[in-house]
């Protein structure tokens, strides 16, 4: 699937969650508030079993290439520095700081085009539980995030939508009450952030942390701390499925 069918595939799916609604409760509301639907993608499937999400974090030097076999289908999301992306023996795939693409799963090679020294990058999917332990795939690669093990009972053999978003937050600023459809996955780039849910105690991140939510949990993400918050939002949504429902209220433990 090209970038322009990607990108209507993510302005679609954000648009979702941007129909106006009246809350009841002013602290539902969102303010201080920035989202960037970063790319998109379908998947005709999950891989079978118990699955989890991972986010690994590569410091690439210039001009040190890194040759990946076939894997799972996943998201590049580039932090600092330029990317190229080469699948499957195509035209190379430019990216910088602030791109993702998705790729399926195919043979590929990332190279630091440079002159960024290193490039930092994540390679952000979701895998088989079965995969635990297996060695990563370059010594520049560690991972930040890994979630515990999903049991597939929330997660229906069927196929899926994938959205990458960052999401930037001022001082005091909030995301609004919501709740995806589908799996959400959250990892802090800069800053604190605070995510409240139903039915669970709030939890606070720190640059480098993630949290993984099952879907139709009601959310509120919220940053408490001194300066900007910029984060990435991983959304795994079954067909069928709304992608993002406005609450009006705050979620509460």
């Amino acid at each position: 699937m090209d970038r322009i069918a990607l990108a209507a595939i993510a302005l679609v799916l954000c648009a979702c969650g941007a129909a106006p609604t009246v809350a009841s409760n002013s602290e539902a509301l969102a303010h201080g508030a920035a989202v960037k639907a970063l790319d998109a993608a379908k998947l005709d499937s999950l891989p079978t079993g118990p699955v989890y999400i991972r986010f690994i974090r590569f410091m690439q030097p210039v001009g040190y290439d890194i040759v990946s076999k076939q894997h799972v289908a996943s998201v590049v999301y580039v932090e600092m520095g330029a990317h190229r992306l080469v699948l499957n023996g195509k035209s190379p795939i430019d990216l910088v700081a602030g791109q993702a693409l998705f790729h399926q799963s195919v043979s590929h090679v990332h190279i630091n085009p440079g002159p960024v020294d290193p490039s930092v990058w994540y390679s952000i999917a979701i895998w088989p539980s079965s995969a635990r332990g297996q060695s990563l795939v370059d010594k520049t690669a560690r991972p930040t995030f890994e979630s515990e093990d999903i049991a597939r009972e929330s997660l229906p053999q069927v196929a899926y939508s994938q959205v990458l978003r960052q999401v930037t937050l001022a001082k005091l600023g909030t995301t609004g009450a919501h709740r995806f459809g589908g799996l959400a996955a959250f990892y802090v780039l800069t800053g604190s952030l605070t995510i409240k849910s139903a039915h669970r105690a709030p939890i606070t991140l720190g640059a480098s942390e993630g949290a993984y939510f099952l879907p139709d949990a009601a959310l509120q993400e919220t940053n408490g701390g001194t300066g900007q918050t910029v984060f990435l939002e991983f959304i795994t949504t079954a067909a069928g499925k709304d992608f993002e429902v406005p609450l009006q209220q705050p979620p509460t433990a």
